[in-house]
Order: structure tokens, then sequence, then C-alpha cells
């Protein structure tokens, strides 16, 4: 961060900013790091699947009557049956997160821009079939938060 003319105690590193070196260096971690993280929500869905299916099977005893349970009050059988709660904002910071690092690194890596589009159409299906099949009804959002997403951009 020579080249900045504020450093912020950041220390000095070898090479400069956003030259050929520095993508030379950094180019197969982020590509890495984005695979990853485009491959996440499906590690996630699949994680909570099996944890849900299991603590239901534990419910009933490990046997498949569906009207059994070990649950003693309507709440505590209707958090372990009814699926997670739907939340809207980790939803737009893993969107702006792709978009963000996409652009801010892009120029440099070209092979980012098809890794984004693998990542957000992932995230796509993966969404859509959450929200049909695994979380509860979801709050009804107004447009405030998809406005104060907009104008952050």
């Amino acid at each position: 961060m020579r080249e900045q003319p504020f450093s912020f105690g950041v220390v000095y590193g070898t090479i400069g900013d956003f030259n050929a070196e520095f993508f030379q260096q950094t180019g197969d971690i982020l590509i890495s790091t984005m695979l990853f993280n485009s491959f996440y929500p499906l590690l996630e869905f699949f994680g909570h699947w099996v944890k849900r299916a299991t603590l239901r099977k534990l419910d009933r005893s490990c046997g498949s009557d569906e009207y059994k349970t070990k649950k003693t009050s309507i709440q505590s059988y209707i958090n372990l049956y009814a699926g997670p709660t739907y939340l809207m904002h980790y939803k737009y910071s893993s969107i702006l997160n792709i978009c963000f690092v996409t652009f801010m690194y892009a120029f440099g890596i070209p092979l980012l821009f098809p890794v984004a589009i693998l990542s957000l159409t992932i995230l796509y299906f993966v969404e859509t079939a959450c929200l049909y099949y695994s979380y509860r009804m979801p709050p009804m959002y107004d447009e405030h938060l998809s406005l104060l997403v907009l104008r952050t951009v």
C-alpha cells in the first residue's frame, strides 16, 4: 500500500497495488475462495437438512410414525418441524460480497466473471428451493430494505 497517501498502520508489502505481481500472488487465492463461496450454499443446505432430519428422527424415537413426538409443548414442536426463519439480510450480504469482489478484482482476473455467474446461479436455485421447501413463511418485507441496499451500492 505504498501508493496510498495514508497507510493507517498497515505493513507495507513487497509488491505494489493491482499490478501483475499482485494478481499472480493473489489470483489463485481469490479464485479458490470465490469457488468455495459459490458452493457453500449447497453445503449449508444439505448440512441443515441432515441436522433437521436427524433431530426429527430422534424426536420420533427413530420410528416412522409422524404423529409420535417427545415434545411437551406446541412451541417446541413447531420450532423443530417448521424450519428456520428466513433472514433476508444474509442473502443480501452474500450477493453484495460476490458482486463487490468480482468487480474489484475481475479486471485483473477475468475468470472471476464466470465464477460470479456460477455463484449467483447456485445461490438463486438454493434460495428458491429453500423458500419453497425449508423456511417458515417469510416475513412480509417492504421496499425499505431493498432501497437501502440499492443506495449502498
